[in-house]
C-alpha cells in the first residue's frame, strides 16, 4: 500500500512539472527602466500559457530566510515582458527567476543568470534642443530618470576652456542662460549622469549665435547623435 501511495505520488510530481522551463531569460534596463525578458514557451497548450516572475533583494535573502517575492505586476501574465521598475528599488542585487502555466501544470523556475542591480543601467544621450532668442540660451530637454541629472557645459566657441558647466534636475527639464554677448557664439553639450560613476555618452556640440535683443527671431537645432 505504501509502495503504491508513494508511485502515485511520484506520478502526480512529474505531471505537474513536465512542462517546461522559460529559456533565454534576460534583463534589459535602460535609463533605469529594468524589463525582465524570455522566450516563449514552445509547448503545447489548449489553453494560454501564462507566466509568474519573482525577485529576491538582499533583504529577502540576509533577513526573510531567502524567501522570494511576487512581482505584482507579473502573475499569471500571457506576454513575456515584465517591467519591474518600480519593485528593484534599490541600490542592491536581486536575483529574478519566471516560470510558465499550462492549464494546471507548472514549470520549473528558470532564473537570471547572474544577479541584477539596477546601477547597471544604460543611460541613453540626452535628447536636447537649443534656441537662441534674444541674448539668451535656452536648452530644452526630453524624458529623463527621475534619479538623475543632466550636466550641461556651455562655452564660446573660441574659448572651450572658459566653459560654464550647469546642472539640471529631472523636474527641470530645461536650463535658460540670460545676459549673454551679442554676436558671439555659443556651444552646448550635455550628458546624463547617475550617482559619482554612471553617465551617458555626450551630445554632439552644437553652437549658436547670439542673435541680440532687437532681433525678433530665433534658431533652434535638435539633435540626439553621440559624441566621443
Amino acid at each position: 500500500m505504501m509502495v503504491m501511495m508513494v508511485m502515485v505520488l511520484l506520478d502526480f510530481i512529474t505531471d505537474v512539472w513536465m512542462l517546461l522551463a522559460p529559456s533565454g531569460v534576460s534583463m534589459e534596463s535602460v535609463d533605469m527602466r529594468h524589463t525582465l525578458r524570455w522566450r516563449p514557451l514552445q509547448a503545447p497548450c489548449s489553453t494560454t500559457i501564462l507566466y509568474f516572475v519573482q525577485f529576491q533583494g538582499e533583504f529577502e535573502q540576509m533577513v526573510l530566510n531567502g524567501s522570494w517575492v511576487d512581482a505584482p505586476e507579473c502573475q499569471q501574465i500571457p506576454h513575456t515582458h515584465c517591467d519591474l521598475t518600480f519593485d528593484l528599488g534599490s541600490d542592491s542585487d536581486y536575483n529574478l527567476h519566471v516560470r510558465a502555466q499550462c492549464g494546471s501544470q507548472l514549470s520549473a523556475w528558470s532564473q537570471l543568470g547572474r544577479p541584477f542591480n539596477r546601477r547597471d543601467t544604460v543611460l541613453t544621450v540626452p535628447e536636447m534642443t537649443v534656441t537662441a532668442a534674444g541674448d539668451a540660451l535656452h536648452v530644452l530637454f526630453g524624458q529623463f530618470p527621475l534619479t538623475a541629472v543632466v550636466s550641461v557645459t556651455v562655452w564660446k566657441s573660441d574659448n572651450e576652456l572658459q566653459a560654464a558647466v550647469y546642472t539640471v534636475p529631472a523636474e527641470q527639464k530645461a536650463l535658460h542662460i540670460a545676459a549673454l554677448q551679442e554676436g558671439a557664439q555659443y556651444c552646448v553639450r550635455a550628458q546624463t549622469v547617475l550617482g559619482s560613476q554612471l553617465h551617458s555618452n555626450s551630445t554632439k556640440a552644437h553652437c549658436v549665435s547670439i542673435i541680440g535683443t532687437g532681433v525678433q527671431r530665433a534658431r533652434t537645432h535638435a539633435f540626439l547623435l553621440p559624441y566621443f
